[in-house]
C-alpha cells in the first residue's frame, strides 16, 4: 500500500513570495517559484516590483532625500496566473507566504488556492502563513526544500512548518524608527524610543508575525552585539541561518564574519548573506543589519 502511494503522489512546487528574501539564485536552482510584490514613491505613477526594478543605490538615496515609499502586496491576478501555471503542468502547491500581521498577501494566496482547488479537481493547493518576514520566514523554504528532497508530502512539510513556525527568529538593527513608523509596521509609541538618546532598539518578529522592540539599546555598535549575544543564547541551528542587510554589503559581510566567530556558524557566503528586497526597505530604510535562523531554545528559555 505504501508503495502505491508514493506511485501516486503527485509532484508539487514550493512558492514563496518576495518579501521572504529567498535568495534568487537559491530559489532558481531549487525550483522555488517567487511571486512579487511591489512598492512606489509617493507622487510618481511608475509601480516597481515585478519587471520593472530600481537599484539599492537610487532607491535608498530617494528615501534619504525625503521622498516616502509606498508597498502593496501579491497581486491577484499574478497569484492566480502563476499558480495555475503550475496546476497545468499536473502539479500541486506548497506555498510559503510572508506574515499576514504586515501584508495581505497571505489572504491573497490563500483565496486565490481555494478558488483554483475548485477549478482543478484533483489538485492541491497548501498555503501557510509564516508569521514572519525576510529571513526568518525564507529559511523555511530552506527547510521544506530540504523535506521535499527526501520525499516527503505537502501534508508532512506543511505539518512540519508549522510545528515549529515559533522557533524561525527574525531580528534586526535599523539606523532610524521613522520608516517602520511612517510605514505602519511599527505603533509610533514603540518608534518614539529610537528618537531619544541614540536608542538602538533590537526588532523582532514576534508570534504574532508583527515588529515589535525586543530591547532597548544606547548606540548601534553595542545593539548589534546584544543582538548576538541573544542569538547565542537562543541556539541557532547551524543549518538554517541567513545574513539581512540593506545597502552597505560590508556592514553585512562583517556580521557574518561575528556569526562564524562568536556563533561558531559557517555562514554561506552565497546564498545567506542577503539584500532585504526593497518592497521591505521601504519600510525600515537604509543600513539594516541582522539575521533570520532557526532556534532550537524558545524565548522563554533565554535571558532577554
Amino acid at each position: 500500500m505504501a508503495d502505491t502511494q508514493i506511485s501516486l503522489m503527485r509532484e508539487f512546487t514550493l512558492i514563496t513570495d518576495v518579501n521572504t528574501d529567498v535568495h534568487p539564485l537559491y530559489a532558481e536552482e531549487q525550483g522555488i517559484v517567487i511571486l512579487p510584490q511591489y512598492y512606489y514613491f509617493e507622487g510618481e505613477e511608475i509601480i516597481y516590483g515585478d519587471e520593472i526594478l530600481m537599484d539599492e543605490e537610487t532607491f535608498y538615496k530617494r528615501l534619504a532625500n525625503g521622498e516616502t515609499a509606498k508597498s502593496s502586496g501579491v497581486n491577484p491576478d499574478r497569484a492566480r496566473r502563476t499558480f495555475e501555471e503550475e496546476l497545468k503542468k499536473g502539479k500541486d502547491i506548497l506555498a510559503i507566504i510572508c506574515s499576514s500581521g504586515l501584508s495581505m498577501s497571505y489572504q491573497t494566496c490563500h483565496n486565490v488556492g481555494q478558488e483554483l482547488m475548485q477549478e482543478y479537481p484533483g489538485s492541491k493547493v497548501i498555503v501557510i502563513d509564516s508569521l514572519n518576514e525576510s529571513s526568518g520566514a525564507g529559511l523555511m523554504l530552506h527547510v521544506a526544500r530540504d523535506l521535499q528532497k527526501e520525499g516527503k508530502t505537502m501534508e508532512e512539510i506543511r505539518d512540519h512548518i508549522e510545528s515549529i513556525k515559533q522557533d524561525f527568529q527574525a531580528m534586526f538593527v535599523v539606523d532610524d524608527l521613522k520608516y517602520l513608523v511612517r510605514g505602519g509596521r511599527l505603533n509610533p509609541f514603540s518608534g518614539a524610543f529610537g528618537t531619544l538618546l541614540d536608542i538602538k532598539p533590537i526588532l523582532y518578529l514576534n508570534e504574532e508575525g508583527k515588529i515589535v522592540p525586543l530591547k532597548k539599546i544606547r548606540t548601534r555598535k553595542r545593539a548589534l552585539s546584544e543582538l548576538l549575544r541573544i542569538a547565542k543564547e537562543l541556539q541557532p541551528d547551524p543549518r538554517y541561518l541567513y545574513v539581512v542587510y540593506t545597502y552597505n554589503r560590508a556592514a553585512a559581510e562583517e556580521m557574518a564574519d561575528r556569526v562564524e566567530e562568536e556563533l561558531g556558524i559557517k555562514v554561506d557566503r552565497k546564498y545567506h548573506i542577503m539584500m532585504i528586497n526593497n518592497t521591505i526597505g521601504a519600510h525600515t530604510g537604509p543600513n539594516v543589519l541582522g539575521f533570520g535562523f532557526l532556534s532550537k531554545k524558545k524565548w522563554s528559555e533565554v535571558e532577554i
